[in-house]
């Protein structure tokens, strides 16, 4: 049904277009004097504003330019503007036009020319990699709109040494994303997950992004919390032209779409992503004490049955995938200044429906459980941008940026399995709702003091807001080989709740991120006409305040009365109903424990001098260093008895780096990088707090004794860049730490745990390549990876070397481009792997090693403009190969069919179609 649907959509809308008449318009912009080509000129259609850039011959394209006589305008820094009249563009026809034009003829002594640099095209984005003194990459705007990517988790695939993990957290040169920090138009986000520091990049749709670059090497002009690397994403704030597109997509997942799944009800702005409101707990819900104190009373009793149900399942046909966006960039003049507006919302209701096989193992090797999950989750993300910018003077500029994003997860999972040990067959079933309020909002200023100084000032506010409402699970079990009896609801014969059996939780955490930060940048000594060749200082301050506030309260179905299975193995409907609650009956218990919740705060203070200078001829070097103070505070209470947990971690870290390129020629550079950065634990992972995750089974807990890791970073690359967009480098790193944080597993006394702990030291060591090539007029190709290769000492008894946390051995991206911009078809092929990675680290006693195995991974689109409508038709994970997490449990360190499987599961190929149009 869905690939009739496409194909109808397809041939109305290539018919509709036909009535759409458009030509095109080629050329070369020459120097008038000397005939030589103008790179990186814009020409532009006046009664379009359609507009391109020249390539590195001087040569340009303007494609589905409406039929009649058009003017262009022809602009260039340096150059008089020049307008051409009568450019005559017939339908289906190719007009060439070349022009030429002539320099400034000003007779000034000094003459200063000043203009927006357009920032978001590959030539811009290779110019700015070559021109940035740290080791970098980046991709720009115009490769999103190559790679047909939805959001900067799919955009940052296709950089080198980076991955992401569970389709939404970086991972650079296979460090996990802890060791890399997120800057969003300069400014540090928050982390949006409440057990570890992440951020999410699926939250910024492509169409948002202007470019983002990749630091690789730390400098002192950037945050010191960072290893693998600093990721700076800048979306669009000045608009090019006036223009308002429309863009809706339609998709269907394999095994997904059109299936029959099992879902659970919920609220009516669920469709929204603000579902969560319905599930909350009433604010005149009684209180914990009242609870603790008096569970079987009457009034306690029927508060608990004013609740949502417990259980209301129902079955559902998965409905397509669905995507929507409205753009629009304007550009207007107030009070004769000039203020532009680049503004979106955009729309996404997606679905995913999995079947997941999960085995857990004893220290002798023996199966302890094994275990199936059908899971169905509905994912809702409305996101909404608007960014100004205004132009005081040829001096002055104001920028206001702000990026919101509401995301909604809601999954029903139904889990059947074997206990092994306890010789029991279990049918357990969970319901979750998680919704996420994230805004990011920016004010800053760019200020010439003088020809020789420039200022920058940013002030920044974050929020997140993450609630859980209302996560209900339960288990049930009956003895192996008893098929024909029914499972009885697992409760609690005391009244003492657990995480697992007929459980209620609620969780709400909200934070709060103040930034202000004040940079600048002076010329020392004489200013040359070369900007490369002058002697730059550096030099900047910050603060950043950070408050949060997490509280969770659970609640627990028990059976103290003990009533026998004609009660609890009955069908989980009739067993959670609100009318078998009593005194005598089955009540709720309060499980929340003084853990249950915290306060954080966190003030980092930050100061950093660079200084940029040309060493003779071919030399050029940047060092600098840079001071953090950083105190961490935290809030909480010991499970159990209640004693206070107050930490106050305050510390000054001073970190030097240095980064030297020398130029070899105008087309070759080879760079060298040290620096000393810092690796700080986060909030979650100091709070005692314990969390019961369902999907893995697993508790997830803090440590409180986790220290900051140092890191020493070393770097050499040698780059070359053929011509315009084309780059080729290759180079090497070494990584040093002390402390390392990792992801550990271990067991306690009841099942699987996972928490956060150190390691004594650990070495990385890499080499990285990548190529950005034209193959020729329509075609062109990149192609990135990265050989990695660690070693971590741990300390202790049972003191074993193996590879780092989260690190891939390997990291492979390759893509085919083809853009005919004569007939405006447009065509990609791309591939994505890893190596085996360790997903968490065991004791290597009671529990080993897990490994995330490798996976391929084939996208491919096509696409066709017909005038002012672009059609596209793709395919994400082609091959569709599982998602495999194996546990050494021999450990011998390698994977082999005598391992066992932790968890395995396939995410499902993803087909769709869209329709952009362009007012």
């Amino acid at each position: 049904m869905f690939k009739s649907l496409s194909l109808n959509i397809f041939i109305f809308l290539s018919t509709f277009s036909l009535h759409a008449q458009t030509g095109q318009i080629t050329g070369k912009i020459q120097d008038f004097k000397s005939k030589e080509s103008v790179i990186g000129a814009i020409v532009k259609v006046l009664s379009t504003g359609q507009g391109v850039e020249t390539d590195f011959d001087g040569n340009f394209t303007i494609n589905n330019v409406p039929v009649g006589s058009q003017t262009l305008v022809t602009e260039f820094i340096g150059y008089t503007p020049k307008t051409t009249e009568n450019v005559n563009v017939k339908a289906n026809q190719t007009t060439t036009f070349n022009i030429e034009i002539q320099e400034e003829g000003l007779l000034l002594t000094d003459v200063t020319i000043k203009a927006q640099r357009k920032t978001d095209t590959d030539n811009a984005v290779v110019s700015e990699v070559r021109a940035i003194a740290n080791i970098s990459t980046g991709v720009s705007s115009q490769q999103i709109t190559k790679s047909q990517d939805r959001d900067a988790a799919q955009v940052v695939r296709r950089v080198p040494g980076i991955t992401i993990f569970d389709d939404r957290f970086i991972v650079v040169r296979g460090l996990n994303e802890r060791y890399n920090t997120v800057l969003l138009n300069d400014v540090v986000t928050p982390s949006t997950e409440v057990d570890v520091k992440s951020f999410s990049f699926d939250l910024v749709p492509s169409a948002a992004i202007d470019r983002i670059v990749v630091y690789k090497s730390p400098s002192a002009d950037l945050p010191g919390d960072i290893a693998g690397g600093a990721i700076k994403i800048f979306t669009k704030s000045i608009a090019d032209v006036d223009q308002v597109s429309f863009g809706f997509s339609v998709g269907s997942r394999s095994n997904t779409t059109g299936t029959n799944v099992i879902d659970h009800n919920g609220s009516a702005l669920d469709g929204l992503g603000f579902g969560g409101k319905d599930r909350s707990l009433p604010s005149t819900f009684p209180s914990s004490k009242r609870v603790i104190n008096n569970p079987k009373s009457i009034s306690v009793i029927n508060e608990f049955a004013k609740l949502n149900d417990y259980h209301d399942t129902k079955s559902v046909s998965v409905l397509p995938d669905i995507r929507a966006n409205l753009n629009v960039s304007k550009k207007m003049k107030i009070a004769g200044k000039d203020l532009s507006t680049v503004s979106y919302i955009s729309y996404a209701n997606t679905h995913n429906s999995n079947v997941v096989k999960q085995n857990r193992y004893l220290y002798d090797l023996s199966l302890q459980s094994s275990f199936e999950d059908q899971s169905y989750v509905n994912n809702v993300r409305l996101s909404a941008m608007s960014n100004w910018s205004l132009k005081l003077n040829d001096k002055v500029r104001i920028q206001w940026r702000n990026l919101f994003n509401q995301l909604s997860t809601k999954e029903t999972l139904l889990r059947k399995g074997t206990l092994f040990e306890n010789e029991l067959s279990t049918s357990n079933q969970a319901f979750r709702y998680e919704e996420k309020s994230i805004l990011s909002s920016q004010l800053m200023g760019t200020h010439e003091v003088s020809p020789r100084t420039q200022m920058k000032w940013i002030g920044g506010l974050g929020l997140t807001r993450r609630i859980e409402p209302d996560f209900r699970r339960f288990t049930s079990s009956r003895p192996v080989g008893s098929e024909s009896a029914p499972y009885n609801i697992d409760l609690q014969v005391f009244e003492s709740p657990t995480l697992q059996q007929g459980a209620r939780f609620w969780s709400n955490m909200d934070e709060y991120v103040v930034t202000i930060n004040l940079s600048g940048e002076t010329i020392l000594g004489q200013t040359n006409a070369d900007p490369s060749k002058n002697t730059i200082l550096k030099y900047g301050i910050g603060n950043e305040y950070k408050d949060r506030y997490f509280s969770a309260r659970w609640f627990g179905l028990v059976n103290p009365n003990r009533l026998s299975t004609a009660t609890t193995s009955q069908s989980p409907d009739i067993v959670f109903d609100s009318k078998n609650l009593g005194p005598s009956g089955l009540y709720y218990t309060e499980g929340t424990n003084f853990d249950d919740k915290y306060t954080a705060q966190n003030l980092l203070s930050s100061g950093y001098a660079t200084i940029q200078k040309m060493v003779g001829s071919k030399i050029t070097l940047n060092a600098g260093v840079r001071s953090e103070f950083n105190r961490q505070m935290l809030q909480s209470r010991e499970r159990g008895g209640g004693s206070k947990i107050d930490v106050d971690l305050p510390k000054l870290a001073v970190l030097p780096s240095i980064n030297t390129s020398y130029k070899i020629s105008d087309k070759r550079v080879v760079r060298l990088a040290y620096a000393t950065t810092i690796n700080r634990p986060e909030f979650r992972e100091l709070a005692p707090f314990t969390y019961y995750d369902f999907a893995y089974d697993v508790s997830r807990r803090g440590n409180s004794n986790i220290k900051s890791a140092t890191i020493h970073n070393m770097d050499l690359r040698y780059e070359i860049y053929p011509s315009m967009g084309e780059m080729i480098t290759v180079g090497v790193f070494h990584k040093v730490f002390i402390n390392p944080i990792e992801a550990s597993v271990f067991y306690n006394g009841s099942g699987l745990a996972f928490t956060v702990d150190n390691a004594k030291s650990a070495k990385a060591s890499g080499v990285e390549i990548e190529v950005r090539k034209n193959i020729s007029k329509n075609f062109s190709a990149i192609l990135n990876g990265s050989l990695i290769n660690s070693n971590v000492r741990v300390s202790g008894e049972n003191a074993v070397d193996r590879y780092l946390q989260g690190q891939s051995p390997y990291i492979i991206n390759t893509g085919l481009f083809y853009n005919n911009t004569d007939n405006g078809w447009q065509a990609n092929l791309m591939y994505n792997t890893i190596g085996k990675r360790i997903y968490v680290i065991g004791d290597n006693v009671l529990s080993s090693n897990i490994y995330e195995m490798p996976r391929h991974v084939v996208d491919a689109n096509v696409s066709k403009v017909f005038g002012k409508i672009e059609i596209k038709l793709g395919v994400q994970d082609l091959l569709n190969q599982p998602v495999r997490l194996i546990q050494d449990i021999n450990r011998d360190g390698n994977i082999t069919d005598n391992d066992g499987t932790f968890q395995e599961f396939k995410r499902g190929s993803q087909f769709f179609t869209s329709v952009n149009y362009k007012f």
